[in-house]
């Protein structure tokens, strides 16, 4: 994998040559283009390693820090650490060409930023891949760019078994978010969150009384440290836990979506979007355009199959315009 990205071979075509030599991954499953580059772009292979999204180096000499396990060696396997730096740079000319990263802003092995495609993991390829099976792989959002920014930012299939699927993220977005609000209207929008009073309300401030009682009375000389110090530090443990137990149950509270109002929905950021959406369908599966139609074909809304979480919703209401839902074949 190493010498063949070196060599200028895409992720995708790697893990496509990996999968038809019946080549499994170490947990015996076939190769995605994500699994070779994550791979690849380890540095673990030849030796270093990443800490807080930067490479170990020896501060006295600004070399990368070699680790004692069995990594590659550059004279006797013929990549190692120039090798892999040359990748990287590859990796981030093309991040910053999609528009990704800015000059300077990362360094090799720096996190992903976060996903801001509303409907990122929920689609699933329909397309039979190589292998004759259904792919449902997951469609992430990519930008567009070049010649094709003007149609705009598109999901699309990474499989490296399957042709690729692939949909405009605009018309995506606009038909699933109005059917998701549909099904969050009609399952939802009845009845109220029930208060449910934490359990354990008023014990952390009572903890907190009874330790700062205890530290007046060390600091008057009425206690000493050796005889309240381990009782003091199980305390200070028992309000962590307590607190942690709260913030659980403002959380739960908080994701109710009984209740549900549309209008609370223009108000929320993409990841609370995400979250609201990751709890009401399970899934969404993107059928391959027919045989003989364009690609720039004007968008065709049952193409896609949506899996909702609950059970489906009543046919007149699920889909907008007219459409009716149309199960999702197979198990998902």
């Amino acid at each position: 994998m190493i010498k063949a990205r070196a060599a200028g071979r895409s992720w995708r075509g790697i893990a496509g040559d990996l999968n038809r030599r019946g080549v499994a991954t170490a947990r015996g499953g076939r190769w995605s283009e994500q699994g070779v580059k994550g791979s690849v772009a380890n540095p673990a292979w030849w030796g270093g390693r990443i800490l807080n999204g930067a490479l170990v180096k020896d501060p006295a000499t600004g070399e990368p820090v070699i680790g004692t396990w069995d990594h590659a060696d550059e004279a006797r396997d013929g990549v190692g650490y120039e090798t892999w730096i040359a990748i990287m740079d590859g990796v981030r000319a093309a991040r910053f060409r999609r528009g990704v990263n800015r000059p300077g802003e990362s360094s090799p092995g720096a996190a992903a930023p976060p996903r801001t495609y509303l409907f990122s993991g929920v689609l699933r390829c329909g397309r039979l891949n190589d292998l004759g099976e259904i792919c449902r792989s997951r469609l992430c959002g990519n930008r567009a760019t070049g010649r094709n920014a003007k149609y705009g930012d598109y999901y699309r299939c990474g499989d490296p078994n399957c042709k690729g699927v692939g949909r405009r993220v605009a018309a995506v977005d606009e038909f699933l978010e109005g059917l998701v609000l549909d099904h969050l209207d009609e399952h939802f929008a009845v009845g109220r969150p029930e208060p449910v009073e934490w359990r354990g309300e008023g014990k952390p401030a009572g903890l907190r009384q009874a330790r700062h009682d205890v530290e007046a009375s060390i600091t008057a000389g009425a206690a000493s440290w050796g005889d309240v110090g381990g009782l003091l530090l199980r305390w200070g443990r028992n309000i962590e836990s307590l607190e942690g137990e709260r913030r659980e149950h403002s959380e739960s509270r908080r994701k109710d979506l009984r209740g549900w109002r549309r209008e609370k929905w223009g108000g929320m950021t993409v990841r609370e979007k995400r979250e609201v959406i990751a709890r009401v369908l399970r899934s969404v599966l993107v059928l391959p355009v027919p045989d003989g139609a364009s690609d720039k074909a004007p968008f065709d809304p049952d193409l896609l199959r949506p899996s909702w979480c609950r059970d489906a919703p009543s046919a007149s209401r699920a889909f907008r315009g007219g459409h009716r839902p149309v199960p999702c074949p197979g198990p998902e």
